[in-house]
């Protein structure tokens, strides 16, 4: 980019971040002003969707701060108290900022009004920084972050869905591809990208790992030749996936414990792949029209991967012509072309929506389309066009998506009512045996089952419960909570028994006392949370101290026996 106002780089340099900078912010804005900002209303389907559910995090990590609870594992806002213990599988990671603004005052609507321009914003940076990481040139890493971030298929996430979490994934996702990128075809000694991208997705979202992973198995088939020609890079991929292993072990451990101990609906259910598949000829009407409405890649992506097809031969670049074949493979995969009732009852079946693989489809498009392999756009006119487009199509759609479904904008004042049994339509963090619609029915208080006491006092605060007890003779008492492994009566006074969990009457959690005391019922962290969340910790401040001393040069690696030859080779 040519700034003739400015005498010296320096000062081009930073005219040139700035205008990125303020150019990132005012797109993120335009690209949520349809559905969120015009006329004061956001465009949401209420009830038991997405946004009602992922506001309901928000809602209960900010009541959790304001308990003084920064890490909670049960989510209390969830069932008017019954709690949910959804933050142990579906990780709070990057609900911070938004509950964060809930904190400094904001509504629920203006919470999350700002939170998606952040999404935005931050989609937009790191997908510029890791591709000007490969190549260094301003407006070809201009065009991959527009057109990642603006994509259909992430603004269907974003807009539509309202999926917090996948969204916040595709975040990480440039920089896994960027670590992936450096492991199979770069300088295999930057695997952190990959470690660091593959942790950030996993602390977003549970499912888009799965994808990422498969999309590694692909390209390390791809890339047989090259791994029997340097093996060191296989090495490279082994300490990325430990490193991103012991960071995401606070989140992988406490899940596994929680499900040794009980079992969830999660995992009784049955597979969707075949029901969720989409028909081509459904995928490719949705992509032509700049359908937002309907999972899909969008009419640009279509045509680039039939212009592909056709000029595969053409393309010169090896690792370009992989990620244009591996795209065109998701976009099949996200349809009824792929057999998934082979899948349905593999591992395979928490993907639960095989249009998903439109995301990996997205970013490997976006990158073929940046490198420009054909030279379509070679001059900085064309490449300007291109993103003017592509920003045109973005607030096109959004438009069509609210006027095409004009009762579904709904007021600030509307959007910010609460709705604590959106759990999500399958249920998924249930025990087996619970029933929602009892549990609404269900007033909130202990209750006797079986035997005789008086109860009095009854007080919660969060995952704490206490009332006070007397004349009690072997009384079986239901407290209003749902009994997650973790819960304790140990500081109850009198005689009390362990929780347990009462499977006859919604899993309901439950005590039996006798003669006189106090019940006080607290939710305590385990020993595996404990030792996982400080494993996680203590192996991130390893990394950033060895990169620190890395970049300082305060240790000379080669000079340490054994290090040499690992150092020194690619």
């Amino acid at each position: 980019m040519q700034l003739t106002l400015f005498k010296n780089q320096r000062s081009k340099k930073i005219a040139v971040i700035i205008f990125t900078i303020a150019l990132f912010a005012l797109v993120s804005f335009l690209a949520i002003y349809q559905t969120g900002i015009r006329q004061g209303k956001i465009w949401a389907y209420l009830g038991t969707s997405d946004n009602r559910f992922h506001m309901m995090r928000i809602e209960g990590l900010y009541r959790s701060i304001q308990r003084h609870q920064f890490f909670p594992f049960v989510n209390m806002s969830f069932m008017n108290g019954f709690g949910y213990i959804v933050n142990i599988f579906y990780s709070d990671f990057l609900l911070y900022p938004a509950a964060f603004l809930r904190l400094a005052g904001f509504t629920s609507a203006q919470a999350i009004v700002g939170y998606f321009w952040l999404l935005n914003f931050l989609t937009f940076g790191v997908a510029f920084l890791c591709y000007y990481k490969v190549s260094p040139k301003y407006l070809n890493s201009l065009v991959f972050s527009f057109i990642y971030t603006l994509s259909t298929y992430r603004l269907h996430d974003m807009l539509f869905r309202q999926d917090i979490g996948e969204v916040g994934a595709l975040i990480f996702l440039p920089v896994a591809v960027l670590g992936i990128y450096e492991v199979f075809y770069g300088d295999r000694k930057r695997w952190l990208y990959l470690a660091f991208g593959m942790t950030g997705i996993i602390y977003s979202h549970a499912i888009s790992p799965i994808l990422v992973a498969i999309f590694i198995v692909v390209i390390a088939i791809a890339q047989i030749k090259e791994l029997k020609n340097n093996p060191l890079r296989l090495l490279s991929l082994l300490w990325a996936t430990l490193c991103s292993g012991l960071l995401s072990l606070a989140y992988f451990v406490p899940m596994i414990e929680q499900v040794r101990h009980t079992k969830f609906v999660l995992t009784q259910t049955s597979g969707l792949l075949p029901k969720g598949a989409s028909d081509v000829a459904d995928m490719l009407n949705w992509s032509l029209n700049n359908n937002i409405g309907q999972p899909n890649v969008g009419l640009l992506f279509i045509v680039a991967a039939f212009v592909l097809i056709v000029s595969f031969t053409k393309i010169k670049n090896p690792m370009l012509k992989q990620f244009a074949v591996i795209a065109i493979l998701m976009l099949l995969c996200s349809t009824k072309v792929m057999p998934w009732v082979i899948f349905n009852n593999t591992p395979l079946k928490m993907i639960q929506y095989p249009w998903r693989f439109d995301m990996l489809a997205t970013i490997l498009l976006a990158i073929v389309i940046a490198a420009d392999p054909l030279n379509f756009f070679t001059s900085k006119y064309a490449k300007t066009g291109l993103i003017a487009m592509v920003l045109l199509f973005a607030v096109s759609s959004s438009y069509r998506l609210v006027n095409g479904s004009p009762l579904q904008r709904n007021t600030y004042a509307t959007y910010n009512e609460q709705a604590p049994f959106s759990i999500g339509a399958g249920q998924e963090y249930l025990p087996v045996g619970t029933n929602l619609g009892q549990l609404q029915r269900t007033t909130h208080k202990p209750k006797i089952m079986t035997g005789k006491a008086k109860i009095s006092d009854f007080k919660q605060y969060g995952t704490r419960l206490s009332f006070d007890f007397k004349k009690a003779q072997n009384a079986k008492v239901d407290l209003p909570i749902i009994s997650y492994y973790g819960f304790q009566s140990t500081q109850s006074k009198g005689s009390v028994s362990k929780v347990k969990m009462d499977s006859k009457n919604n899993n309901l959690a439950q005590v039996t006392i006798n003669g006189s005391g106090k019940v006080i019922v607290d939710y305590f962290e385990t020993l595996p949370q404990k030792a996982s969340r400080r494993i996680s910790f203590l192996t991130l401040l390893i990394i950033i101290a060895i990169v620190f001393i890395n970049k300082l040069h305060l240790v000379d690696f080669d000079k340490i026996e054994g290090l040499r030859k690992v150092n020194r080779s690619k």
